[in-house]
């Protein structure tokens, strides 16, 4: 019998397959650049090693692209064959059934199946990272800080991979209120493990929440040349610094990011064009001409038009085919939604319930509809983290709302919204600028008289740019 670095049993032609695959785990938890080669050197030395077919299945199912799909169902297969040929331990059983569940639709029960595997085996750092990823994808914030709360005590600085598991533990406080103690523990699983690029975007992210954005700018900055050798994720590195920059009013430094190393290789995986959407979008709010930059992110965000994996990605994909102004791309993008809103499955409820109430809003915005924006995703609103995301992910939905709301005249619906904001984000800078014109806004429209009342609104709640 086989045992890993952890002592876990693993089904395997030999100990060659598994130290290899320990590898990967390690550097799948370091979201590094390597990890595809050492899953390769893994398989050359045992084609039919179960972990590693389970791996690469979900690996390409978190691609969350309708080419990638049939890869994933093709390493399902084989590890069930391999399976039939060399049998299953009960860990490596459980894995297989939750990629099985996912690959068919299920990523509810896939999730908690998963979940459950982490009561008996807490020291499985694979099972550890695949169930915070794909909690996360689903939007499960709590479940995320759950799942590492029950399994940190197994683990201690003399287990390999500690840091990154604080990373995970960190990211789980931070999306669930818990800032103190995600900075605490994200900084402590950083000095453990330098290159967790996971850990130190939960830091950030704690900074970002708490308006700190010069500490935010050292903090990321500090560490640069750890997490610039990880995988596309260094793009979203880059995406947090542009966050902290933009918060700083330095909109020059913003675009240079974007150029420089956000966009630098115009590639189309879904978390990348996600960073430049969400940015773009950003500093239109704030008045910038980004120039022809839409271009780009509306012709391959048009390429996804029958993907439709993922609510959170097709609504930055929306955003950047209606910012372009292609109103008819627009148009079939949002109708093969709703055909992949028909049916059963995880996926399905999400778009029925969350994607297309945010897809309607996000036309409606940009089509000079503010009000139907307001009613489309309003009701919502209050649960969109469904749609998966981190909260500064899903900001940019938030600031679309808000800023609809005041344009449409809903100035009673605004000043909740940003009031709600201020308590989760206190001094934040753009809801303070925000809450501070509707006063104005609303002195106006009653003190204005009725020839020019709706000249003076309309000139009041133009709010494009508060700079």
């Amino acid at each position: 019998m086989l045992f890993d670095c952890r002592g876990h049993a693993v089904t395997a032609l030999n100990q060659n397959a598994v130290d290899h695959f320990d590898n990967t785990v390690s550097l799948f938890l370091a979201h590094s650049k390597k990890t595809p080669e050492a899953l390769g050197l893994t398989l050359a030395a045992d084609p039919q090693m179960l972990l590693a077919l389970i791996a690469k299945g979900f690996f390409y199912k978190m691609l969350a692209k309708v080419e990638t799909d049939p890869v994933a169902l093709e390493a399902l297969f084989k590890a069930k064959l391999s399976v039939r040929e060399r049998g299953a331990n009960h860990r490596e059983s459980e894995l297989l059934t939750a990629l099985e569940e996912w690959c068919y639709g299920n990523l509810d029960k896939a999730i908690a199946r998963l979940d459950a595997l982490l009561d008996d085996y807490p020291l499985d750092a694979l099972s550890v990272k695949i169930t915070h990823a794909c909690q996360f994808i689903r939007g499960r914030n709590h479940g995320m800080r759950a799942s590492t709360t029950k399994i940190m005590s197994a683990w201690n600085e003399g287990v390999r991979d500690y840091g990154f598991i604080l990373g995970c533990h960190s990211f789980g406080l931070e999306e669930t209120g818990a800032y103190a103690e995600a900075e605490k523990t994200g900084k402590r699983g950083v000095e453990i493990a330098p290159n967790d690029a996971w850990g130190t975007h939960a830091v950030g992210h704690v900074l970002e929440m708490s308006n700190r954005p010069s500490e935010g700018i050292n903090w990321l900055s500090q560490y640069q040349n750890e997490w610039e050798n990880c995988n596309n994720f260094s793009y979203h590195m880059h995406w947090h610094k542009a966050l902290f920059h933009l918060e700083l009013g330095q909109k020059d430094e913003v675009l240079r990011l974007y150029d420089s190393y956000i966009r630098k290789d115009h590639t189309d995986d879904f978390r990348d064009i996600s960073n430049g959407v969400s940015l773009l979008y950003r500093l239109e709010l704030e008045g910038v001409n980004v120039g022809n930059r839409w271009e780009e992110m509306a012709k391959l965000s048009a390429n996804h038009v029958n993907d439709h994996s993922l609510a959170f990605a097709d609504a930055h994909y929306l955003l950047a085919i209606l910012s372009s102004g292609n109103t008819k791309a627009a148009d079939a993008f949002i109708e093969t939604m709703h055909e992949k809103a028909e049916g059963e499955g995880t996926a399905q409820e999400i778009f029925r319930n969350y994607g297309m109430p945010l897809a309607k809003a996000i036309h409606a915005c940009k089509t000079g509809n503010d009000a139907q924006c307001v009613d489309h995703l309003l009701p919502v609103f209050d649960d969109l983290q469904q749609i998966g995301g981190s909260h500064a992910q899903r900001d940019v939905f938030h600031r679309l709302l808000i800023d609809a709301s005041i344009r449409a005249q809903r100035y009673s619906t605004a000043k909740d919204l940003l009031d709600a904001r201020l308590q989760q984000r206190p001094e934040n800078p753009w809801a303070l600028k925000r809450l501070a014109k509707i006063p104005e806004i609303l002195e106006t429209v009653e003190t204005d008289e009725a020839p020019t009342q709706t000249v003076n609104r309309q000139q009041n709640i133009e709010l494009v740019s508060l700079t």
